[in-house]
This record gives structure tokens, sequence and C-alpha cells, in this order.
């Protein structure tokens, strides 16, 4: 921070208008003084010497003057090759040393386990009629993954749902300011997906496309039109391997458990057509909002009004999406979970030990890790998928499975937040006929 050279509380002047007041002694520096006022005088005491406040003011002046001069430096437009709201090469170098990874899953390994995984995929993916009254006609072929693999994958998907935001970005000049943001930020995004690739055992990408990317060459269709990619199944092998080892869970059954989760999270996806759509509006709502050319396509060099008025407009449409998007995501977790449990205490060996294993994981967290997962929100996350578990609990006691089954049939039936707290109120909404 500026400092101004003197710019400190002066008492020395007043240390001898109050000797003069008090009667100094014999010599005092206040003798001199004693004809510009009487003795004792309400002069002496109350009034302050006007060179140091000449001295404040000046310095005050000053600093208020470097601070404009900094500000305007750090917002002038400076030439830049590409206006980017983060550097990704960054967030990858940033996101693999906080891995803890240091010796890389081999492909032929990766490759030997993912077929068993298939296998076991195929055994169990029927089972899930038993809660969803239907299973998904397929599920993506798994992926296994090493940490370094999961964060390459979860670049593309983040920056895949970025893109409007990055095209704003684009319209913003290159300043000092903008450039220290996208430090800041890029160094915080890689340290995030450092984290979360030690923790994630699984993940079902189901390749929410929103209405802005654009699409790679090749994934366009036979008559040139865009298409979608296909979607995801991963399993991060190095992290479920030290869950297994940390907590003595027993190994095929852990696996056929992430499995179970992940292929409900395929059927949830893959049988409902309209729920990928649903999510991409959604998404497309909290990151784009506000998101237009300026009048007349043409883009300002400066950090115009408007333009600032623009980016408030998108932070603004950004959390009015917030509720809608955190109820969704709370039912497929925590559906995804209910499946899980109550389908694997029926057909998973060893299920209770399984259970015992991941609960310990959790309460086993350290410090800095329940520090990080609250700073960015995970926790939160976290609590609202059992809040979505407990829901789905509610309405099968209510209704059995064909009550719950009603959210799948379309965005009228997901329920708000609201309704996630207090189930009856859905119940109410939508009536207990299936």
């Amino acid at each position: 921070m500026l400092a101004a050279p003197g710019f400190e509380c002066q008492r020395r002047v007043g240390a001898v208008g109050g000797a003069c007041g008090a009667g100094g002694g014999t010599g005092s520096p206040a003798d001199g003084f004693r004809g510009l006022a009487p003795r004792g005088s309400e002069y002496d005491r109350g009034m302050p010497a006007k060179r140091p406040l000449i001295r404040r003011a000046a310095a005050l002046s000053a600093a208020g003057g470097a601070v404009a001069l900094s500000v305007r430096a750090l917002s002038r437009p400076r030439p830049a090759t590409e206006h980017q709201l983060i550097d990704w090469g960054a967030v990858r170098r940033t996101a693999a040393a906080r891995s803890g990874e240091r010796v890389r899953l081999r492909p032929e390994r990766a490759a030997r386990l993912a077929a068993g995984y298939d296998a076991l995929a195929a055994e169990l993916v029927p089972l899930l009629a038993e809660v969803c009254g239907a299973s998904p006609a397929e599920v993506p072929r798994i992926t296994v993954l090493d940490r370094h693999g999961f964060i390459d994958a979860n670049l593309l998907i983040v920056r895949r749902l970025l893109d409007p935001v990055e095209r704003l970005r684009a319209t913003v000049p290159e300043t000092a300011l903008t450039a220290l943001g996208r430090r800041l930020t890029s160094r915080y995004v890689g340290e995030v997906f450092g984290f979360m690739s030690q923790r994630v055992l699984g993940q079902y990408d189901p390749v929410l496309m929103l209405p802005g990317p654009t699409l790679a060459p090749e994934t366009s269709g036979p008559g040139g039109g865009p298409t979608r990619p296909a979607s995801a199944l991963f399993l991060v092998e190095p992290n479920v391997e030290l869950l297994q080892r940390g907590q003595d869970a027993p190994a095929e059954p852990l696996r056929r458990w992430l499995i179970l989760h992940e292929a409900t999270h395929a059927w949830q996806f893959e049988a409902h057509s309209w729920l990928g759509p649903y999510i991409g509006g959604l998404m497309n709502e909290l990151l784009a909002a506000g998101l237009t050319d300026p009048p007349g396509g043409v883009r300002s060099s400066k950090l115009t009004p408007d333009l600032l008025h623009r980016l408030g407009v998108s932070v603004a449409g950004q959390l009015r999406g917030v509720g809608r998007l955190q109820a969704v995501m709370s039912i497929l977790e925590g559906y995804s979970n209910l499946v899980m449990h109550r389908v694997g205490r029926d057909h998973i060996e060893e299920f209770d030990e399984l259970e015992a294993a991941f609960h310990r994981r959790q309460t086993q967290r350290t410090l800095i890790e329940r520090l990080v997962l609250g700073l960015t929100g995970i926790s939160l996350k976290l609590r609202q998928y059992d809040l979505g578990e407990r829901f789905a609990e509610a309405l099968i006691a209510d209704g059995g499975y064909p009550l719950l089954n009603r959210v799948w049939e379309g965005p009228a039936l997901m329920p708000t937040m609201a309704e996630l707290r207090a189930p009856a109120r859905w119940i109410t909404r939508v009536g207990r006929d299936a």
C-alpha cells in the first residue's frame, strides 16, 4: 500500500503550546510565545498548529494523486494478442503440480482395467430397473483415468461451459488490472482442479452443449451440421485404489458400487431427452446472462459505463439461475445415491463394509481439506446432495417409486429448493397419482 512520508500524528508543537498554557518551567520554549496570547487562554489549548495541518493536507493530496495515477495506469488499455478470462495453460500446470501424482497410469493398464469395468457395468445396468422402472438402453464405455487425465478431461468440460463468458471477455480491453485478474483466477482454478483430482472417484459427463459454443470440425454430422459429442463415464483409478487401501475396502465391490452410481446418471440423461437441454439452458442463463454484443456490434476499446453495466447484468443473471441449478443438481446426485444404496444393498457383496469405508473417508478429512471444501463451495454441494436423497426417501415413503420417478417427466416437475426442504409441498403441487 502507498505510504505518505510524514503522514503521522505530529505532537511536538502541540506539546509546546500545552507547556505554555500550563505555565512551563523557566527557560522553556513556551516563554517566547507569552506575548501572543493571555496565559492559560483557550486559544493556547484548542487551536492546532497550522504547519502540521498543511503537511497532512499535502500528504493526503499526494497520496490521492498517486492512487489516481496508479488506477489510471492499471486501467489503461494495452496491446495484447488475446483477451482471455483464464490462462488455461497456467491452470493445467498448477493443477498437475497440486495433484500429488508423480507416476502416470500406463495406457495399456488403463485399457485393461476399462475392459473389466465394462463387463461389470453390463451386469449392473439391468438392476437399475428395480428403482428407476427401466434401465438405460446403453451406457457409455468406461474410461479409466489417472489424476492428470481427470484434470485434462475436466478442463475440456469447463472450457466448453465457459465459452460464452470467454466471448464476452474478448470485448473487454486488456489492461494491467485484467491481466492481474487473469493470473489470480487461473491460479485459483488450478488449485481447485488439483485438489479435486485427488478426491473424485468417478464422474459422468453428459456433454451439456450450451447454445453458444462452437463445435470442433470433427463433431460435424453427415449433413455438415453439428452433432453432440459422445457422453463419457470416468473412473479415477489412483483415487479408487487409495480409498481401497486406506479404508481396507473390498476391491471389486467398491468398483461395482461406483459404477452403479455413475450408470444411474447415464440413465437420467439418456432416458430423458429433455434433461440435457434443460440443464444446458440453466447453465447458459447462469454463465451467459446479459452477454450481448454492444449496440451496432461495435466493440469499445475503453471500459465504458455501458460495458460495465452489461457486466453487472451478467452477474445478476447468474445469481438468478443459481437456485434452480442447485435444485436440479441436488436431485441428480441425491437420486443416484439412493439407487446406489438401495440396489447396492441387495446385489453387492460386503455392502455394509463399503458404506462404513466411505463414511470413514468423509470423517477423516484434514483441516486443510475441510477448509478447501468450504471455500470452494463443495461442502455446500455435498449437503445439497444429502438433501436430494432425503427428498427422494420422503417421496418413496409417501407414494413409492412411481411417485419419486415423476420428477423425470419434465422440467415442470423438477422440485425447487424450497420443495426439496419440504417434500410435502412438491407432493401437494403435483399430486400423488402416478
